[in-house]
């Protein structure tokens, strides 16, 4: 098992979502900081509110704190897409 797949479990990523890719920061005073970059399967579709199938309008680059890890500060990164409604405006999907 990698770590990508690793943390996809602790996350508790589901199908689109994935772990990209994870980067240990080392910072003067040996202070670190995880960031955990997310992305989803490309030609994904997500689902507005009501349960409709929706395309993808774009993304939006977003990064959150998560729960640390042990004691290192934990980031998310993704680009969160942004879907095309049946009615024709464009919302964010919710993230995991």
């Amino acid at each position: 098992m990698n770590s990508e797949q690793l943390f996809n479990m602790a996350l508790g990523l589901t199908v689109p979502w994935k772990v990209e890719h994870i980067e240990f920061e080392t910072t003067s005073g040996n202070f670190r900081k995880l960031h955990i970059h997310l992305t989803f399967l490309k030609g994904s579709k997500f689902k507005d509110a009501g349960g409709t199938i929706c395309p993808i309008h774009d993304t939006k680059e977003r990064r959150w704190r998560h729960l640390d890890f042990f004691q290192h500060e934990c980031y998310l990164h993704a680009k969160v897409p942004r879907i095309t409604l049946t009615d024709g405006t464009v919302q964010q999907v919710s993230v995991p």
